[in-house]
């Protein structure tokens, strides 16, 4: 553990509730009258406490100057499609980890429609989770309706296709407040995304990247999103899972930013 969290450090006093003296004292082996490094996760200061009385759980904080630290500093917006809640909370700390800033969720044709996220849950996974890697800031959960909605939040993001080859999407009807529009006739070869130099792949990772639920992108989302976003596919050896694959966009940009 790195620090300890709790919403109101930076008081003179802060205090415990049962569930947060058991992870401590019991879980964590904290010794009694030792010194706590606290952290709020809303501003950049890490407090010292020193533990003073243990029947009513208190903190006291120590006379001292506060560390001061800077925030994390890589910008990376994923927009990745509903997909089942258990595979979302099992990621959230391992994104959270590698420094991504918001994981944004939508609602693709392919999702299933009745998955709920509780973001109570998601933010207790990920106050623990900065606990254990040292962020000083949470990564923060949006989530939208649909790709269209996703598009007006992040104008010029770019979308993650797995498709090797060239091939043409013709005759595929695009729909704007349920009306017909016209078709999309479109053939086009995805890049690597790994082959992108550190400077484009950053503006990738600050404007939004998008990855489809578990079968891919609908006909539909196809010609919707190839008439103005940026197509890149993944040289990995296999098709990844949605979660997978915001793991391995992550990862790549921690290493190559």
């Amino acid at each position: 553990m790195q620090f300890f969290y709790h919403k109101d450090a930076g008081l003179h006093q802060i205090m415990l509730d049962s569930r947060d003296s058991h992870y401590l004292f019991r879980v964590r082996r904290f010794k009694e009258n030792g010194i706590l490094k606290v952290r709020n996760l809303h501003d950049d200061t890490l407090y010292f406490y020193k533990h003073t009385k243990k029947s009513n759980f208190i903190l006291e904080s120590l006379l001292q100057d506060s560390n001061q630290f800077t925030k994390d500093s890589q910008e990376l917006h994923l927009i990745v499609a509903m997909i089942d809640t258990k595979d979302i909370y099992d990621t959230l700390s391992m994104l959270n980890a590698l420094n991504v800033s918001s994981l944004n969720l939508f609602y693709a044709d392919y999702s299933q429609k009745n998955r709920k996220i509780d973001l109570q849950k998601a933010q207790k996974i990920l106050y623990y989770s900065c606990m254990q890697c040292g962020r000083s800031n949470f990564m923060s959960i949006n989530i939208f309706s649909d790709l269209s909605d996703v598009f007006c939040a992040f104008e010029k993001a770019c979308y993650i296709d797995f498709a090797r080859e060239s091939f043409t999407i013709t005759k595929i009807p695009l729909y704007n407040n349920h009306s017909l529009q016209d078709t999309a006739i479109c053939s086009y070869q995805p890049l690597m995304l790994e082959s992108l130099p550190a400077n484009l792949l950053q503006e990738c990772a600050k404007n939004g990247i998008i990855i489809g639920a578990e079968g891919g992108f609908s006909p539909r989302e196809r010609a919707e999103i190839f008439s103005n976003k940026t197509c890149y596919s993944l040289s990995t050896s296999h098709i990844l899972t949605a979660h997978l694959t915001s793991i391995y966009i992550a990862s790549l940009c921690m290493a190559k930013l």
